[in-house]
């Protein structure tokens, strides 16, 4: 019986790797081998107890991690003991900013043909990481993929999904894309304190709706700005609601059209005239310009300011259970075709950046431990490579996302009432709390 490790969470004293291990520990199959690793030992000692205590281990469900790694006192050394000494079939990493906290590991992972998944939303060291790191992939079979968290699983398989509908009526092809979520959540320190790192080292890089490829025959002018990222409410005429700019959305966007037009990765694309498009829903047109405003009320300067001052969560806190319990998201996906037909996929689930982002991070960590690799999408693309969610893992991944809890919802009729569809007076309420506490920093 070989005794290599299936999978190594790295990062797992954090906030969310802390629920990353409390989800394998209840929902890992039996005989998986995982471990966890960090600098310190006692920590994951601690994140080890609190596993068991969490998981019902006294009711005999779940498997426990079979190693505690510890020494992994920097970046370097975590790659060094993890591919170069223990060489699993897929590490997890929740240890951002990943820009300083896992370059060296993806790097190593690239090179020893150990696969790799995370949940960053740092789309300018994504585009470096496929730079250096995707041919490397390529020859030693190594799966590299990032963006496995609410940033950008449900805009990345949703827009799979809503392609493929649309192919199973029309063999015209695809050429508009469209995600609108509605989301009820927090951030945690760690959320705070990456935004803030891009925003100081790839400002430019940010607002570059094309950093991960993707631009169309139609995108190129400098003065064409539909594929720039949406900076005003409007009312949607396809989905006949009120939408408001995202703030999300220039991580998934990015992601999105890398699948799409990069990778091959949905159906029936025609990548030389495709459009996408990312925001939120909104009750009515004040609460879109509400919504605005909310995305726009705290400018990286002040978010600086509040964070040094000690008024914002540290790296290492985020949100009550009660809080995570109270938080949904849904992320409605429409594709539509040259000759007007639509094709529609709506995701839904709980709490999106922390619970969520946890069991969408570790099924694709399983997805890839777990599943025959010649019945992966990847297998087309030569099994290895830095990839998309979808064009990496696509459907065998949805299943097991399924299977854990989250909604697939096929063919939404857009004349309805939309999955998630956000009530007037609720939403008025939570804007009206979210702004006075805004005021009150």
């Amino acid at each position: 019986m070989s005794t290599r490790l299936d999978l190594v969470v790295y990062g797992a004293t954090g906030f969310t790797g802390q629920l990353v291990c409390q989800y394998l520990r209840r929902h890992a199959p039996s005989g998986l081998r995982w471990a966890i690793a960090g600098r310190d030992a006692a920590k994951l000692d601690r994140v080890a107890t609190a596993c068991d205590s969490a998981s019902g281990v006294n009711n005999g469900i779940g498997t426990p991690p079979t190693e505690v790694i510890s020494g992994c006192s920097s970046d370097g050394s975590a790659a060094s003991r993890i591919c170069g000494d223990l060489r699993p079939r897929v590490v997890l990493s929740t240890a951002g900013p990943f820009v300083h906290h896992s370059d060296a590991l993806v790097g190593a992972c690239a090179r020893s043909g150990v696969s790799y998944v995370d949940i960053n939303g740092e789309i300018p060291w994504v585009a470096r990481v496929i730079e250096r790191d995707d041919q490397v992939a390529r020859g030693s079979g190594a799966l590299i993929v990032p963006n496995c968290g609410f940033d950008s699983v449900p805009s990345d398989l949703g827009c799979l999904r809503a392609t493929q509908n649309l192919a199973k009526k029309t063999g015209s092809p695809c050429v508009s894309l469209q995600t609108v979520m509605h989301m009820v959540g927090v951030m945690s320190g760690g959320t705070i304190e990456t935004g803030l790192e891009m925003e100081r080292l790839f400002p430019g890089e940010l607002r570059d709706p094309f950093r991960l490829g993707g631009a169309s025959q139609l995108s190129r002018g400098p003065n064409d700005l539909v594929d720039q990222d949406p900076t005003e409410p409007r009312y949607d005429a396809t989905l006949r609601r009120w939408v408001a700019p995202f703030g999300m959305a220039r991580i998934n966007s990015r992601v999105v059209r890398r699948s799409a037009c990069e990778l091959n990765a949905y159906a029936n694309i025609d990548p030389t005239k495709l459009r996408y498009r990312e925001e939120q829903l909104a009750p009515t047109g004040a609460a879109a310009a509400a919504k605005m405003a909310k995305n726009a009320a705290i400018p990286p300067e002040k978010l600086r300011q509040l964070r040094d001052a000690g008024r914002l969560p540290k790296p290492g806190d985020g949100p009550s259970k009660e809080r995570r319990q109270a938080s949904s998201f849904t992320a409605l996906c429409v594709a539509q075709a040259a000759n007007g037909t639509r094709g529609v996929c709506a995701i839904s689930g709980g709490d999106p950046g922390y619970d969520e982002t946890a069991k969408m991070v570790a099924e694709a960590a399983l997805t890839i431990a777990l599943t025959d690799r010649a019945s992966l999408p990847a297998a087309e693309r030569g099994g290895g490579g830095v990839l998309t969610a979808a064009a990496a893992l696509g459907e065998r991944y949805a299943a097991r996302l399924v299977a854990a809890g989250l909604c697939f919802e096929d063919d939404v009729d857009l004349s309805g009432a939309l999955p998630g569809s956000p009530d007037a007076d609720a939403e008025a309420e939570a804007l009206k709390a979210e702004m006075a506490s805004k005021d009150a920093w």
